[in-house]
């Protein structure tokens, strides 16, 4: 059993950059219209029944956020942008290049949501800022997470489980534990880390309010490739396998995966509470990401007019 493919794919929109057109631009009013847009986004969902990207359907999730607390947070962003290697990009040189663009804008326009979020965190213009985003730390977070997490899938660690996963993923994890068979035994271990000159690394970083009501806490979602060689096999612990490892179940696999961990940063005390694993994903392709950021224009467009004198 693949123990560390977490079996749950999720995906979403991201809220794009106001036009320069648009009224004068404060951290405020940005927060707010990017809280705004992801309602928004789910409203619009029930009626888009036959968008052909499944990344969509996560957008449902953003109206229904009652708690504050990471294990609660079970939402992905909006135009999270996981880039895809070179092969799945499109082969057309304008298509290509658009969509290089795409993810060129993403990577920058996260950089600046988390640049407004850590002068917002100032208390004076000359003091420094209260919120760090810390990403060196949250990388070796997302590590001993994905590990901790594929360790106690195989020994069916429920405890674990609950503590390190969001509920919406720990929930399926543990039904799937429950039907295991009992004579099964599940083993699962990291034989050692990939391309280090490469991997960990970060590909998409997004923090923005929960909601627009004041003193709402802020959710932090980090997406890190982590490339490694992963040991996994089963066991016959019946009276008649008495251990045994089941034939063909004993795999060593390479793997490149994309692991979504997220948590809450209180706006108040910009404390920040613990990471836990949300899933993974799957690359961005140039086919669902046109349905996506199409979406979101028309959103994004809706909105803005609201607010046009």
């Amino acid at each position: 059993m693949a123990a560390s493919r977490l079996g749950l794919r999720a995906a979403g929109l991201a809220p794009m950059a106001a036009s320069p057109a648009a009224r004068p631009f404060s951290s405020t009013s940005q927060c707010a219209r990017d809280s705004n847009i992801r309602k928004q986004v789910g409203r619009m969902y029930q009626n888009v029944t036959d968008q052909p990207s499944p990344r969509l359907q996560s957008a449902k999730q953003l109206q229904s956020l009652s708690q504050t607390n990471s294990a609660a947070v079970a939402m992905l962003f909006p135009g999270t942008f996981v880039r895809p290697p070179l092969s799945k990009f499109p082969r057309n040189a304008g298509p290509f290049f658009r969509f290089a663009y795409d993810a060129v804008k993403s990577w920058g326009t996260d950089i600046v949501q988390s640049l407004i979020v850590n002068l917002s965190s100032k208390p004076s213009f000359f003091k420094r800022a209260l919120w760090k985003p810390k990403t060196a730390l949250a990388v070796l977070s997302a590590k001993a997470l994905h590990r901790s997490m594929s360790e106690a899938i195989a020994a069916g660690d429920k405890n674990t489980i609950n503590k390190i996963c969001v509920t919406k993923l720990a929930v399926p994890l543990l039904a799937s534990i429950d039907t295991r068979p009992k004579s099964v035994r599940y083993s699962w271990e990291l034989v050692r880390y990939n391309k280090t000159w490469r991997y960990p690394r970060v590909l998409s970083r997004k923090i923005s309010p929960i909601t627009r009501e004041p003193g709402s806490p802020f959710v932090r979602q980090l997406v890190v490739a982590i490339a490694s060689r992963q040991h996994m096999v089963k066991y016959d612990d019946s009276a008649k396998g008495q251990g045994r490892i089941i034939p063909g179940s004993e795999k060593e696999v390479d793997l490149v995966e994309n692991v979504v961990i997220t948590c809450t940063v209180d706006r108040n005390t910009w404390a920040q509470d613990e990471w836990r694993i949300f899933g993974t994903l799957k690359p961005t392709l140039a086919e669902d990401w046109e349905v996506e950021k199409h979406l979101l224009e028309s959103l994004e467009a809706e909105e803005m007019s609201k607010h046009k004198v």
